[in-house]
């Protein structure tokens, strides 16, 4: 009788602890299940998070000492530049497209000037401010995003740019201008046909004055003679610079 009682009271201790087993094997394959759909969920999270706020939607700002001040740049690719002064206030900005920004001495009077690019359809297209060291802060100057692609010319005050003017590139431009305040002064122009269909196939050399334009040189091409324009700008303003001041 003992021994029937005592292999039933075996038995119902055997089987709670195989349901109680069987219990928490449950539970803890929900708690893994659950978490596990957690991660999945804090992953998704994350993902969408970073898709929100992806490198062209952050706004990065610097503070920056150069020129002898303090000033502060906020950059948001491809939506919005802003410089700030020391105090905060906002000294310039631009949300027309911008996509970087540098400090270089353009205008090369020792001071470091803030160049600022866009992504257009027009390469080299940018946007000058430049350093007025008695005022101590930056100025715009207004029409510089007429002239992409611009470069000093060694030894003078004088800049020549470049830009397409159709025909994929065949055809071109280039002028020569300086800064006079807060404009840049177009006094000549490089205007190259050089386009398979056109009638007026040549490199036409213009004086400019305001509004007038004077030709006072038309050079033919000779494409073998003529294979870097690159070359050719840069040494034809170099050398040539002084006929047009």
């Amino acid at each position: 009788m003992k021994k029937g009682i005592i292999i039933s009271i075996i038995g119902i201790i055997f089987i709670g602890i195989t349901y109680f087993g069987i219990e928490m094997y449950g539970f803890a394959k929900g708690v893994q299940e659950n978490s596990e759909k957690q991660i999945e969920i804090n992953k998704t999270e994350l993902i969408v998070q970073n898709d929100q706020i992806g490198e062209e939607a952050l706004t990065i700002c610097k503070e920056q000492f150069e020129n002898g001040i303090v000033f502060q740049t906020c950059l948001k690719k491809y939506n919005l530049f802003t410089l700030k002064s020391q105090n905060g206030d906002i000294v310039y900005k631009n949300d027309n497209n911008p996509a970087e920004y540098i400090l270089t001495d353009f205008n090369g009077d020792g001071f470091l000037d803030i160049k600022l690019q866009f992504m257009t359809n027009t390469s080299g297209v940018s946007e000058l401010l430049v350093f007025d060291a008695e005022l101590k802060s930056f100025k715009e100057i207004e029409n510089f995003s007429n002239f992409p692609s611009s470069f000093k010319i060694s030894g003078t005050n004088l800049f020549y740019s470049y830009r397409r003017s159709g025909c994929a590139d065949a055809n071109w431009d280039s002028d020569l201008f300086y800064l006079k305040e807060n404009k840049a002064i177009k006094i000549g122009n490089i205007h190259s046909v050089e386009c398979d269909n056109e009638n007026d196939i040549g490199i036409y050399i213009f004086k400019v004055s305001g509004n007038n334009k004077k030709q006072i040189k038309l050079i033919s091409i000779d494409e073998k003679s003529f294979e870097n324009k690159w070359k050719f700008i840069e040494n034809y303003w170099s050398e040539n610079y002084r006929k047009f001041e």
